[in-house]
């Protein structure tokens, strides 16, 4: 007897495994990206905000810090399988989901998986009132969500996973100008 038909069978056997852990997790965060949506319009955030983590300080080196560029990267295959599953489950939502939906529903995929991030608000000052506003998820090295569109954002309200990553642990060499600099 040989054992070839188990071994041809058994990369294909994980290639759909893969696939379908991949399509539950996008399914995951398609519910919860309509939930956080949902509680975002119509429920007061002092009431859901502990889905994100405790409110932190934000640290000292991005007091008067401006985003010039905050890179989407991903530390971990944890990481990255949550933020691609939440583009995905983005894409295939009949509207447009807001940036703390999607922050607030990686951090709670996050947290499922041990591996809380640092959820972020910022923002920035715009000529007439009222300013504009920003949420993103950061994981060890990067963003996970709202990355790019964080750009001339000055972080004002960091939430933390007791226990968790820390907002001074986040490695964001390069993309934090101070304010003087990025006005100039």
């Amino acid at each position: 007897m040989t054992s070839t038909p188990t071994t041809t069978r058994q990369p294909r056997l994980r290639r759909v495994a893969h696939r379908w852990r991949h399509r539950g997790l996008t399914a995951e965060a398609m519910v919860l990206l309509t939930v956080s949506g949902a509680l975002q319009k119509w429920v007061p955030m002092t009431r859901w905000s502990a889905l994100l983590g405790a409110h932190g300080p934000v640290p000292p080196q991005w007091h008067g810090s401006t985003v010039v560029r905050l890179p989407a990267r991903a530390a971990t295959a944890t990481e990255r399988r949550v933020a691609v599953a939440i583009r995905s489950g983005a894409a295939h939502l009949p509207w447009h989901a807001t940036c703390l939906a999607e922050a607030t529903t990686g951090q709670v995929l996050l947290r499922q998986l041990r591996q809380p991030g640092v959820v972020v608000i910022g923002l920035r000052v715009t000529e007439a009132p009222p300013w504009d506003a920003h949420a993103w998820l950061l994981g060890r090295v990067g963003a996970l969500t709202g990355g790019p569109a964080a750009r001339g954002f000055t972080a004002t309200t960091v939430f933390e996973v007791p226990g968790g990553l820390r907002a001074q642990e986040v490695d964001l060499v390069g993309s934090l100008v101070p304010a003087a600099e990025s006005a100039a």
